[in-house]
């Protein structure tokens, strides 16, 4: 068997390892990083050239997303099945190119259709064979376009755990209190978010004198070292440890979060934080225009509760305040619940299993 998976985000790239390193009888291709390579997917394209957030940060990725979206439809047909994972931008326009062509699809992580553009529920609705959401309030969502969608948990609950000791990473940091700050998964929000972080920070250790850590990828390590080079400010990445955003955020005294997969991640790690997110002026203007809901965490949406601080586009002293102010004990109650409305342990076996029963009938 072949089947093709769609990815442009590390999140989904971490989810699909997950729940398909031991599917041994089948052929995997597809958009890939070397996380998905380990495990055997033939690639068509790499995770990097879609990886961009925000309308005018993506106009020169349009050439090499055109390409990439000509290479797949040619295999489409070769294909027993097609997994299309978020990322509506790009898997959008590729569902109704393959549809002809593909003999089964499956969209996996849906986009966020209930915070704007909710008109893509009905093209999804229509166009996939079978929907699997992570997110506990998407099935009464899909409800509404006649579709079932399926939820069985979200990985994030097996998946975000450290895998050291306390003491084995407090002795690598050499610092026995600190904060963690996480400015991104890209390039762009790393762009964005670098120097902002900078002039916080500065605010924030003046006050609590903890020095920070920044777990992130090889390819950022230079210019985030560059940006907090005079601060007490470490950078690291796989090279120094193992899963560095999850053996660095556990034992965090609390963070600093760029809004998207992050912010759960440390919500489920049980650690304190402050979300926030800048964009380009244009990019934010757009947006604000278009979102339906009020938060941007996940946690507080899935909580339905304002739980977590969010600093969006505003000034770096609101993140310093909103930092300096957390309430710790709040947060960590809610982050208990929301591992139970998230399906609770044992996601990943039943995502296997569901994948397994939709693509080999097991």
């Amino acid at each position: 068997m072949k089947v093709l998976v769609s990815v442009a985000e590390r999140s989904a790239s971490n989810y699909i390892h997950a729940i398909m390193k031991d599917f041994n009888s089948v052929e995997f291709w597809g958009i890939t990083d070397e996380n998905l390579e380990s495990i055997g997917f033939k690639s068509v394209g790499r995770l990097e050239d879609l990886s961009v957030v925000g309308l005018w940060e993506a106009i020169p990725k349009i050439p090499t997303v055109v390409k990439l979206l000509r290479r797949i439809e040619r295999l489409a047909g070769e294909m027993d099945a097609i997994i299309l994972c978020d990322a509506p931008a790009f898997n959008l326009p590729l569902l109704k190119r393959v549809r002809k062509k593909a003999k089964k699809i499956i969209y996996f992580i849906s986009p966020q259709v209930w915070a704007w553009k909710e008109e893509r529920a009905e093209v999804i609705s229509k166009l996939a064979d079978h929907i699997i959401v992570i997110l506990p309030f998407e099935v009464e969502f899909y409800k509404k376009y006649g579709k079932e969608a399926i939820f069985v948990g979200h990985p994030l609950v097996d998946l975000a755990k450290p895998t050291l000791p306390e003491e084995k990473v407090k002795s690598l940091i050499d610092w026995d209190e600190y904060i963690v700050m996480l400015p991104g998964s890209r390039w762009s929000e790393i762009r964005n978010h670098a120097n902002y972080l900078k002039e916080a920070y500065q605010a924030i250790y003046k006050k609590t004198k903890l020095p920070a850590v920044i777990p992130t990828f090889e390819s950022y390590r230079r210019k985030l070292e560059s940006v907090f080079e005079e601060l007490p400010v470490k950078v690291f990445t796989v090279l120094d440890l193992e899963k560095p955003n999850y053996n660095l955020s556990a034992y965090a005294k609390f963070g600093l979060v760029a809004s998207g997969t992050a912010e759960l991640e440390l919500s489920l790690l049980g650690v304190p934080h402050v979300v926030f997110y800048r964009v380009n002026p244009i990019t934010y203007w757009i947006g604000k225009k278009l979102v339906q809901v009020k938060n941007i965490a996940l946690t507080n949406l899935v909580l339905e509760e304002s739980i977590v601080p969010e600093v969006v586009q505003r000034p770096w002293q609101d993140l310093v305040e909103a930092s300096l102010n957390i309430d710790f004990e709040t947060q960590k109650k809610a982050f208990l619940r929301l591992r139970e409305k998230l399906g609770g342990e044992g996601s990943v076996e039943r995502l296997k299993a569901k994948f397994k029963e939709i693509l080999l009938g097991i």
